[in-house]
Protein backbone atom coordinates (compact mmCIF):
# COMPACT_ATOMS: atom_id res chain seq x y z
CA UNK A 1 0.00 0.00 0.00
CA UNK A 2 1.13 3.74 -0.93
CA UNK A 3 1.95 6.04 1.37
CA UNK A 4 -0.90 8.23 -0.07
CA UNK A 5 -3.48 4.63 0.48
CA UNK A 6 -2.07 4.48 4.24
CA UNK A 7 -2.47 8.20 5.24
CA UNK A 8 -6.39 8.48 3.68
CA UNK A 9 -7.42 5.10 5.94
CA UNK A 10 -6.10 6.90 8.91
CA UNK A 11 -6.99 10.46 8.11
CA UNK A 12 -10.81 11.42 9.88
CA UNK A 13 -12.48 14.48 10.31
CA UNK A 14 -9.63 17.15 11.82
CA UNK A 15 -11.38 19.77 14.12
CA UNK A 16 -10.69 23.42 12.81
CA UNK A 17 -9.61 25.76 15.09
CA UNK A 18 -11.65 29.18 14.77
CA UNK A 19 -10.17 31.85 14.66
CA UNK A 20 -11.04 35.75 14.20
CA UNK A 21 -9.60 37.04 10.75
CA UNK A 22 -8.17 40.08 10.04
CA UNK A 23 -10.29 42.17 8.46
CA UNK A 24 -8.83 43.75 5.11
CA UNK A 25 -10.29 46.82 3.47
CA UNK A 26 -9.13 46.27 -0.59
CA UNK A 27 -8.23 49.54 -1.83
CA UNK A 28 -8.91 50.12 -5.55
CA UNK A 29 -7.31 52.48 -7.98
CA UNK A 30 -9.37 53.30 -10.87
CA UNK A 31 -12.81 55.15 -11.89
CA UNK A 32 -16.34 53.20 -12.66
CA UNK A 33 -14.80 51.78 -15.67
CA UNK A 34 -14.94 47.79 -15.13
CA UNK A 35 -11.34 46.97 -16.26
CA UNK A 36 -10.04 49.38 -13.60
CA UNK A 37 -12.26 48.09 -10.22
CA UNK A 38 -10.31 44.77 -10.87
CA UNK A 39 -7.48 45.71 -10.60
CA UNK A 40 -5.50 46.55 -7.73
CA UNK A 41 -3.00 48.89 -7.02
CA UNK A 42 -0.06 46.66 -6.68
CA UNK A 43 -1.11 45.83 -10.54
CA UNK A 44 -1.28 49.18 -11.63
CA UNK A 45 1.57 50.80 -13.64
CA UNK A 46 4.33 51.57 -11.13
CA UNK A 47 5.04 55.44 -10.09
CA UNK A 48 8.09 57.18 -10.27
CA UNK A 49 9.71 59.14 -7.77
CA UNK A 50 12.01 62.57 -7.88
CA UNK A 51 15.00 61.44 -7.26
CA UNK A 52 16.22 65.39 -6.14
CA UNK A 53 13.48 64.76 -3.79
CA UNK A 54 13.84 61.81 -1.62
CA UNK A 55 13.49 62.32 2.24
CA UNK A 56 15.90 62.54 4.80
CA UNK A 57 13.34 59.59 6.67
CA UNK A 58 13.71 57.39 8.10
CA UNK A 59 11.14 55.35 6.60
CA UNK A 60 10.51 51.90 8.13
CA UNK A 61 13.87 52.36 9.95
CA UNK A 62 15.69 53.24 6.48
CA UNK A 63 18.07 56.52 6.13
CA UNK A 64 18.50 59.09 3.31
CA UNK A 65 21.13 57.01 1.87
CA UNK A 66 19.52 53.47 1.71
CA UNK A 67 16.09 55.86 0.38
CA UNK A 68 17.98 57.35 -2.36
CA UNK A 69 19.24 53.56 -3.62
CA UNK A 70 14.89 52.47 -3.23
CA UNK A 71 14.30 55.36 -5.55
CA UNK A 72 16.94 53.79 -7.93
CA UNK A 73 15.27 50.64 -8.31
CA UNK A 74 11.46 52.34 -7.92
CA UNK A 75 12.45 54.45 -10.89
CA UNK A 76 14.38 51.51 -13.04
CA UNK A 77 11.10 49.11 -12.14
CA UNK A 78 8.98 52.32 -13.21
CA UNK A 79 11.10 52.87 -17.02
CA UNK A 80 10.38 49.28 -17.83
CA UNK A 81 6.88 49.81 -17.86
CA UNK A 82 6.35 47.54 -14.06
CA UNK A 83 4.07 47.54 -11.69
CA UNK A 84 4.01 48.76 -8.26
CA UNK A 85 4.16 45.24 -7.03
CA UNK A 86 6.82 44.61 -9.73
CA UNK A 87 9.27 47.97 -7.68
CA UNK A 88 7.91 46.81 -4.38
CA UNK A 89 9.46 43.50 -5.00
CA UNK A 90 12.61 45.24 -6.06
CA UNK A 91 13.06 47.11 -3.22
CA UNK A 92 11.98 43.64 -0.48
CA UNK A 93 14.99 41.69 -2.80
CA UNK A 94 17.49 45.06 -2.30
CA UNK A 95 16.39 44.94 1.56
CA UNK A 96 16.95 41.39 2.07
CA UNK A 97 20.46 40.99 -0.31
CA UNK A 98 22.29 44.61 1.15
CA UNK A 99 19.91 46.63 3.89
CA UNK A 100 19.54 48.68 0.61
CA UNK A 101 23.29 49.67 0.68
CA UNK A 102 25.81 49.35 -2.21
CA UNK A 103 28.19 46.86 -1.34
CA UNK A 104 31.44 46.21 -2.32
CA UNK A 105 31.78 42.94 -1.10
CA UNK A 106 29.92 39.36 -1.13
CA UNK A 107 29.75 36.80 1.54
CA UNK A 108 30.93 33.34 1.91
CA UNK A 109 28.74 31.53 -0.63
CA UNK A 110 29.18 34.28 -3.13
CA UNK A 111 32.76 36.18 -2.36
CA UNK A 112 32.19 38.16 -6.24
CA UNK A 113 28.39 39.24 -5.24
CA UNK A 114 27.88 43.19 -5.25
CA UNK A 115 25.87 45.37 -5.25
CA UNK A 116 22.46 46.16 -3.74
CA UNK A 117 21.46 43.12 -5.08
CA UNK A 118 24.54 40.83 -4.17
CA UNK A 119 24.59 40.12 -8.20
CA UNK A 120 27.29 37.99 -8.78
CA UNK A 121 30.23 37.92 -11.46
CA UNK A 122 28.89 35.34 -13.86
CA UNK A 123 28.32 38.10 -16.73
CA UNK A 124 24.37 37.83 -16.25
CA UNK A 125 24.29 41.25 -14.36
CA UNK A 126 27.04 43.14 -16.49
CA UNK A 127 30.19 44.48 -15.41
CA UNK A 128 31.17 44.86 -11.58
CA UNK A 129 30.68 48.65 -12.43
CA UNK A 130 26.82 47.97 -13.51
CA UNK A 131 26.45 45.70 -10.37
CA UNK A 132 27.73 48.71 -8.16
CA UNK A 133 25.23 51.27 -10.19
CA UNK A 134 21.80 51.35 -8.47
CA UNK A 135 19.97 52.08 -11.44
CA UNK A 136 21.68 49.83 -13.60
CA UNK A 137 21.79 46.65 -11.13
CA UNK A 138 18.31 47.18 -10.56
CA UNK A 139 17.43 47.71 -14.52
CA UNK A 140 19.24 43.76 -14.33
CA UNK A 141 17.18 42.35 -11.59
CA UNK A 142 13.65 43.72 -13.01
CA UNK A 143 14.60 42.06 -16.61
CA UNK A 144 14.62 38.88 -15.26
CA UNK A 145 11.92 39.28 -13.14
CA UNK A 146 9.69 40.25 -16.74
CA UNK A 147 10.93 36.80 -17.68
CA UNK A 148 8.20 35.38 -15.43
CA UNK A 149 5.24 34.91 -16.58
CA UNK A 150 3.33 33.89 -13.45
CA UNK A 151 4.79 36.45 -11.38
CA UNK A 152 1.48 37.93 -10.30
CA UNK A 153 0.28 34.33 -9.36
CA UNK A 154 3.50 34.08 -7.51
CA UNK A 155 3.91 35.11 -3.58
CA UNK A 156 6.61 38.32 -3.63
CA UNK A 157 9.48 36.50 -1.93
CA UNK A 158 8.89 33.31 -4.26
CA UNK A 159 9.02 36.17 -7.44
CA UNK A 160 12.29 37.44 -5.86
CA UNK A 161 13.77 33.78 -5.06
CA UNK A 162 12.87 33.04 -8.82
CA UNK A 163 15.34 36.12 -9.93
CA UNK A 164 17.98 35.34 -7.65
CA UNK A 165 18.06 31.90 -6.67
CA UNK A 166 18.90 32.64 -3.59
CA UNK A 167 19.02 28.64 -1.13
CA UNK A 168 15.83 29.86 1.08
CA UNK A 169 13.00 31.15 -1.07
CA UNK A 170 11.35 32.55 2.06
CA UNK A 171 14.39 34.71 3.10
CA UNK A 172 12.55 38.16 1.92
CA UNK A 173 9.28 37.29 3.04
CA UNK A 174 9.20 39.17 6.45
CA UNK A 175 11.18 42.30 4.34
CA UNK A 176 7.75 42.99 2.59
CA UNK A 177 6.13 45.20 4.90
CA UNK A 178 9.28 47.56 5.14
CA UNK A 179 9.29 47.67 1.29
CA UNK A 180 5.32 48.39 1.29
CA UNK A 181 6.19 50.92 3.54
CA UNK A 182 8.89 52.23 1.74
CA UNK A 183 7.24 52.44 -2.08
CA UNK A 184 4.58 54.31 -0.32
CA UNK A 185 6.28 56.60 1.11
CA UNK A 186 8.69 57.50 -2.05
CA UNK A 187 5.92 57.15 -4.62
CA UNK A 188 2.94 57.95 -3.13
CA UNK A 189 1.06 55.26 -4.20
CA UNK A 190 -0.95 54.55 -1.39
CA UNK A 191 -2.91 51.13 -0.77
CA UNK A 192 -0.06 48.36 -1.89
CA UNK A 193 -0.74 46.38 1.41
CA UNK A 194 -4.73 46.50 1.03
CA UNK A 195 -4.08 45.47 -2.41
CA UNK A 196 -1.42 42.81 -1.56
CA UNK A 197 -3.89 41.61 1.04
CA UNK A 198 -6.59 40.32 -1.85
CA UNK A 199 -3.85 38.41 -3.56
CA UNK A 200 -2.68 37.06 -0.44
CA UNK A 201 -0.74 38.90 2.22
CA UNK A 202 -1.35 37.94 5.73
CA UNK A 203 -5.39 38.04 6.26
CA UNK A 204 -5.67 34.77 8.62
CA UNK A 205 -4.77 34.36 11.70
CA UNK A 206 -2.91 30.43 11.07
CA UNK A 207 -0.46 29.99 13.70
CA UNK A 208 3.32 28.40 13.15
CA UNK A 209 1.95 27.10 9.59
CA UNK A 210 4.72 26.63 6.86
CA UNK A 211 5.07 29.63 4.89
CA UNK A 212 3.75 28.00 1.48
CA UNK A 213 0.69 26.83 3.83
CA UNK A 214 0.46 30.88 4.03
CA UNK A 215 0.75 31.83 1.26
CA UNK A 216 -2.32 29.10 -0.06
CA UNK A 217 -4.61 30.17 2.56
CA UNK A 218 -3.78 33.86 1.96
CA UNK A 219 -4.29 33.83 -1.55
CA UNK A 220 -7.12 31.32 -2.12
CA UNK A 221 -9.37 31.94 0.41
CA UNK A 222 -10.26 36.15 -0.63
CA UNK A 223 -11.10 34.25 -3.77
CA UNK A 224 -13.45 32.95 -2.39
CA UNK A 225 -14.46 35.05 0.19
CA UNK A 226 -13.64 32.69 3.34
CA UNK A 227 -13.84 35.06 6.29
CA UNK A 228 -12.30 32.55 8.45
CA UNK A 229 -9.09 29.95 8.20
CA UNK A 230 -7.50 27.77 10.51
CA UNK A 231 -4.08 26.95 10.55
CA UNK A 232 -2.43 25.33 12.96
CA UNK A 233 -3.05 23.30 16.26
CA UNK A 234 -1.70 20.97 18.50
CA UNK A 235 -2.92 17.16 17.80
CA UNK A 236 -6.14 16.66 19.73
CA UNK A 237 -6.93 13.56 18.44
CA UNK A 238 -5.24 10.03 17.78
CA UNK A 239 -6.57 10.17 14.17
CA UNK A 240 -5.13 13.96 13.57
CA UNK A 241 -2.40 13.72 11.00
CA UNK A 242 1.39 14.22 12.28
CA UNK A 243 2.55 14.77 8.99
CA UNK A 244 0.52 16.51 6.36
CA UNK A 245 -2.08 18.02 9.08
CA UNK A 246 -2.55 21.01 11.27
CA UNK A 247 0.34 20.10 13.84
CA UNK A 248 2.06 19.66 10.74
CA UNK A 249 1.42 23.21 9.60
CA UNK A 250 0.38 21.92 6.38
CA UNK A 251 -3.43 22.11 6.81
CA UNK A 252 -5.74 24.87 6.23
CA UNK A 253 -9.59 24.41 7.25
CA UNK A 254 -11.71 27.05 4.57
CA UNK A 255 -14.77 27.34 6.54
CA UNK A 256 -17.86 28.10 4.83
CA UNK A 257 -20.62 27.92 7.43
CA UNK A 258 -20.58 31.71 7.89
CA UNK A 259 -21.32 32.73 4.00
CA UNK A 260 -25.03 32.43 2.92
CA UNK A 261 -24.33 29.89 0.22
CA UNK A 262 -21.60 28.37 1.77
CA UNK A 263 -22.58 24.67 0.30
CA UNK A 264 -21.79 26.28 -3.34
CA UNK A 265 -18.77 27.72 -2.37
CA UNK A 266 -16.88 24.92 -0.74
CA UNK A 267 -18.04 23.37 -3.97
CA UNK A 268 -16.46 25.72 -5.86
CA UNK A 269 -13.27 25.85 -3.41
CA UNK A 270 -12.80 22.40 -3.58
CA UNK A 271 -13.11 21.58 -7.54
CA UNK A 272 -10.80 24.83 -7.87
CA UNK A 273 -7.99 23.28 -5.27
CA UNK A 274 -8.35 19.95 -7.68
CA UNK A 275 -8.08 21.80 -10.21
CA UNK A 276 -4.80 23.05 -9.42
CA UNK A 277 -3.50 20.36 -7.39
CA UNK A 278 -0.13 20.04 -8.66
CA UNK A 279 0.90 24.20 -8.47
CA UNK A 280 -0.77 24.58 -5.21
CA UNK A 281 1.10 21.03 -3.45
CA UNK A 282 -2.13 19.17 -2.49
CA UNK A 283 -1.70 16.42 -1.01
CA UNK A 284 -5.67 15.43 -0.33
CA UNK A 285 -9.19 17.34 0.37
CA UNK A 286 -11.39 16.80 2.77
CA UNK A 287 -15.39 18.27 2.00
CA UNK A 288 -19.07 16.74 2.72
CA UNK A 289 -17.37 13.71 4.57
CA UNK A 290 -15.75 12.46 1.44
CA UNK A 291 -11.61 12.88 0.92
CA UNK A 292 -9.60 13.04 -2.48
CA UNK A 293 -6.03 12.05 -2.51
CA UNK A 294 -3.90 14.23 -5.36
CA UNK A 295 -3.08 12.16 -7.97
CA UNK A 296 -6.46 10.79 -8.27
CA UNK A 297 -9.28 11.20 -11.16
CA UNK A 298 -11.36 14.43 -10.22
CA UNK A 299 -14.45 12.34 -9.28
CA UNK A 300 -12.53 9.46 -7.18
CA UNK A 301 -13.90 10.91 -3.64
CA UNK A 302 -14.18 8.18 -1.07
CA UNK A 303 -16.55 8.15 1.56
CA UNK A 304 -15.49 8.57 4.92
CA UNK A 305 -17.40 7.10 8.02
CA UNK A 306 -19.98 9.14 9.76
CA UNK A 307 -18.09 10.84 12.96
CA UNK A 308 -21.15 12.36 14.42
CA UNK A 309 -20.92 16.05 13.67
CA UNK A 310 -20.92 18.32 10.77
CA UNK A 311 -17.63 20.10 11.65
CA UNK A 312 -16.00 16.78 12.11
CA UNK A 313 -17.39 15.06 9.17
CA UNK A 314 -16.20 18.37 7.33
CA UNK A 315 -19.98 19.48 6.50
CA UNK A 316 -19.29 23.22 7.63
CA UNK A 317 -15.60 23.42 5.95
CA UNK A 318 -12.95 22.48 2.89
CA UNK A 319 -10.41 20.68 4.88
CA UNK A 320 -7.00 21.15 2.82
CA UNK A 321 -3.37 19.42 3.71
CA UNK A 322 -0.63 20.22 1.41
CA UNK A 323 2.38 18.26 0.82
CA UNK A 324 4.93 21.50 0.71
CA UNK A 325 8.15 19.80 -0.45
CA UNK A 326 8.36 22.63 -3.62
CA UNK A 327 7.67 25.75 -4.96
CA UNK A 328 4.22 27.01 -4.54
CA UNK A 329 1.90 28.81 -6.98
CA UNK A 330 -1.34 29.63 -6.49
CA UNK A 331 -3.13 30.45 -9.59
CA UNK A 332 -6.42 32.81 -10.04
CA UNK A 333 -9.61 31.20 -9.70
CA UNK A 334 -11.99 31.64 -12.99
CA UNK A 335 -14.39 33.88 -11.55
CA UNK A 336 -11.83 35.34 -8.80
CA UNK A 337 -12.65 38.89 -10.54
CA UNK A 338 -15.58 38.47 -12.19
CA UNK A 339 -18.55 36.10 -11.64
CA UNK A 340 -19.65 34.36 -15.40
CA UNK A 341 -22.82 35.93 -16.94
CA UNK A 342 -26.42 35.28 -16.17
CA UNK A 343 -27.86 36.39 -19.36
CA UNK A 344 -29.07 34.35 -21.67
CA UNK A 345 -26.70 32.59 -24.26
CA UNK A 346 -28.29 30.51 -27.39
CA UNK A 347 -26.88 26.95 -28.66
CA UNK A 348 -27.68 25.60 -31.86
CA UNK A 349 -31.16 23.88 -32.60
CA UNK A 350 -31.54 20.79 -34.73
CA UNK A 351 -33.70 20.63 -38.17
CA UNK A 352 -36.07 18.86 -35.29
CA UNK A 353 -36.37 21.88 -32.95
CA UNK A 354 -34.10 20.02 -30.31
CA UNK A 355 -30.95 21.66 -28.77
CA UNK A 356 -28.12 20.07 -26.77
CA UNK A 357 -28.74 20.87 -22.87
CA UNK A 358 -25.23 21.80 -22.25
CA UNK A 359 -21.38 22.23 -23.61
CA UNK A 360 -18.53 19.72 -22.94
CA UNK A 361 -17.34 16.22 -23.19
CA UNK A 362 -19.53 13.47 -21.51
CA UNK A 363 -17.92 12.64 -18.03
CA UNK A 364 -20.55 10.31 -16.86
CA UNK A 365 -23.18 7.67 -18.92
CA UNK A 366 -26.40 6.32 -18.86
CA UNK A 367 -26.86 3.29 -16.79
CA UNK A 368 -26.16 1.28 -13.44
CA UNK A 369 -23.07 2.03 -11.67
CA UNK A 370 -21.61 3.10 -8.07
CA UNK A 371 -22.65 6.17 -7.13
CA UNK A 372 -19.31 8.57 -6.45
CA UNK A 373 -20.72 9.86 -3.32
CA UNK A 374 -23.02 7.34 -1.31
CA UNK A 375 -21.06 3.76 -2.88
CA UNK A 376 -24.63 2.73 -3.82
CA UNK A 377 -24.79 0.57 -7.00
CA UNK A 378 -27.95 2.19 -8.87
CA UNK A 379 -28.98 3.35 -11.97
CA UNK A 380 -27.58 6.85 -13.27
CA UNK A 381 -30.78 8.15 -15.05
CA UNK A 382 -29.19 10.71 -17.11
CA UNK A 383 -25.96 11.61 -19.31
CA UNK A 384 -23.37 13.83 -17.20
CA UNK A 385 -22.12 16.85 -19.42
CA UNK A 386 -18.92 18.37 -18.48
CA UNK A 387 -21.61 21.74 -19.14
CA UNK A 388 -18.45 24.00 -19.41
CA UNK A 389 -17.37 24.35 -15.89
CA UNK A 390 -18.90 26.05 -13.13
CA UNK A 391 -21.26 28.80 -13.81
CA UNK A 392 -21.83 27.47 -17.66
CA UNK A 393 -24.79 28.06 -19.57
CA UNK A 394 -27.83 25.32 -19.72
CA UNK A 395 -29.92 25.13 -22.41
CA UNK A 396 -33.04 23.35 -23.09
CA UNK A 397 -33.31 20.71 -24.71
CA UNK A 398 -36.73 21.04 -26.59
CA UNK A 399 -39.65 24.21 -26.41
CA UNK A 400 -41.91 23.43 -23.76
CA UNK A 401 -43.70 24.35 -19.89
CA UNK A 402 -41.33 24.26 -16.73
CA UNK A 403 -42.80 22.30 -14.23
CA UNK A 404 -40.21 22.27 -11.92
CA UNK A 405 -37.33 24.98 -11.43
CA UNK A 406 -35.97 25.31 -7.62
CA UNK A 407 -33.96 23.12 -4.87
CA UNK A 408 -35.24 19.51 -4.38
CA UNK A 409 -33.21 17.98 -1.14
CA UNK A 410 -30.56 20.12 -2.00
CA UNK A 411 -30.38 19.63 -5.53
CA UNK A 412 -31.08 22.53 -8.24
CA UNK A 413 -33.63 20.74 -10.84
CA UNK A 414 -35.56 21.91 -13.38
CA UNK A 415 -38.16 19.72 -15.44
CA UNK A 416 -39.77 20.91 -18.93
CA UNK A 417 -42.76 19.69 -20.49
CA UNK A 418 -42.69 18.89 -23.95
CA UNK A 419 -45.86 17.47 -24.54
CA UNK A 420 -46.53 13.85 -25.59
CA UNK A 421 -45.24 12.08 -22.78
CA UNK A 422 -42.00 13.27 -23.26
CA UNK A 423 -40.20 15.33 -20.18
CA UNK A 424 -36.40 16.98 -19.48
CA UNK A 425 -34.71 17.58 -16.33
CA UNK A 426 -31.92 19.32 -15.80
CA UNK A 427 -29.79 18.49 -12.15
CA UNK A 428 -26.98 20.01 -10.00
CA UNK A 429 -27.85 23.60 -10.10
CA UNK A 430 -27.46 25.76 -7.82
CA UNK A 431 -30.09 27.95 -6.37
CA UNK A 432 -28.92 31.24 -7.82
CA UNK A 433 -28.24 29.72 -11.19
CA UNK A 434 -31.68 28.81 -11.69
CA UNK A 435 -33.10 30.87 -14.42
CA UNK A 436 -36.71 30.08 -14.95
CA UNK A 437 -39.78 29.68 -12.60
CA UNK A 438 -42.46 26.88 -12.73
CA UNK A 439 -44.94 27.51 -15.05
CA UNK A 440 -42.41 29.45 -17.79
CA UNK A 441 -42.64 28.80 -21.32
CA UNK A 442 -39.27 28.27 -22.70
CA UNK A 443 -38.02 27.42 -26.33
CA UNK A 444 -35.52 25.02 -27.51
CA UNK A 445 -32.11 26.50 -26.94
CA UNK A 446 -33.17 28.98 -24.15
CA UNK A 447 -31.06 29.40 -21.63
CA UNK A 448 -32.32 28.39 -18.25
CA UNK A 449 -29.70 28.25 -16.03
CA UNK A 450 -26.18 27.91 -15.14
CA UNK A 451 -23.95 24.75 -14.47
CA UNK A 452 -23.20 24.37 -11.05
CA UNK A 453 -22.81 21.00 -8.35
CA UNK A 454 -25.18 21.04 -5.87
CA UNK A 455 -26.59 18.03 -4.04
CA UNK A 456 -24.88 14.47 -4.57
CA UNK A 457 -22.09 16.05 -6.80
CA UNK A 458 -18.52 15.76 -6.90
CA UNK A 459 -17.96 18.45 -9.12
CA UNK A 460 -19.80 21.16 -11.06
CA UNK A 461 -21.38 19.79 -14.22
CA UNK A 462 -24.88 18.90 -15.78
CA UNK A 463 -26.90 15.93 -15.32
CA UNK A 464 -29.48 15.88 -18.61
CA UNK A 465 -32.59 13.36 -17.82
CA UNK A 466 -34.92 12.58 -20.40
CA UNK A 467 -38.28 10.35 -19.34
CA UNK A 468 -40.80 8.99 -21.64
CA UNK A 469 -44.08 8.43 -20.45
CA UNK A 470 -42.87 9.13 -16.84
CA UNK A 471 -40.02 6.60 -17.45
CA UNK A 472 -35.85 7.63 -17.67
CA UNK A 473 -34.62 6.84 -21.14
CA UNK A 474 -30.69 6.72 -22.43
CA UNK A 475 -30.16 10.59 -23.15
CA UNK A 476 -27.13 10.12 -25.62
CA UNK A 477 -29.39 7.59 -28.09
CA UNK A 478 -33.20 9.56 -28.10
CA UNK A 479 -30.99 13.09 -28.49
CA UNK A 480 -29.07 11.52 -31.87
CA UNK A 481 -32.40 10.61 -32.98
CA UNK A 482 -33.82 14.30 -33.23
CA UNK A 483 -30.64 15.52 -34.50
CA UNK A 484 -28.40 16.68 -31.57
CA UNK A 485 -25.12 14.79 -30.34
CA UNK A 486 -24.49 14.83 -26.79
CA UNK A 487 -20.90 15.75 -25.30
CA UNK A 488 -18.15 17.56 -27.75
Amino acid sequence: MDQKSTTALIIVCLVPVMVLPLIISIVLLGGDDDSDTCTPVSSQAGGSVNLGSVPEGPIAGYGHEQLVNAAYIIQAGHDLGLTTRDQTIGVMTAMAESGLMVLDYGDAVGPDSRGLFQQRANGAWGSEEDRMDPYTSATYFFRVLQSIDDRESLAPTLVAHRVQANANPYVYESHWPAAVTVVEGLSGVQGINAAEAAQGSNQYALGDVQPQTAIVANKVGPMFGIKTVGGYRDATSPYDDMTYGHPAGRALDFMINDLPDGKAVGDRLAAYLQENAESLTVYYIIWQQRIWMAGDPPDAWKLMEDRGSDTQNHMDHVHLSLDVSGEVSVPAADDSCTTKSSTTSTTTVSHDGWASPGAGPVTSSYGMRVNPVTGVYRLHAGTDLGGGGCGGPIWAAQSGTVTVAGMVDGTGIITIDHGGGVETSYLHMYENGIQVRAGDKVTAGQQIGLVGSSGNSTGCHLHFEVHLDGSPTDPVPYMAQVGVTLGD
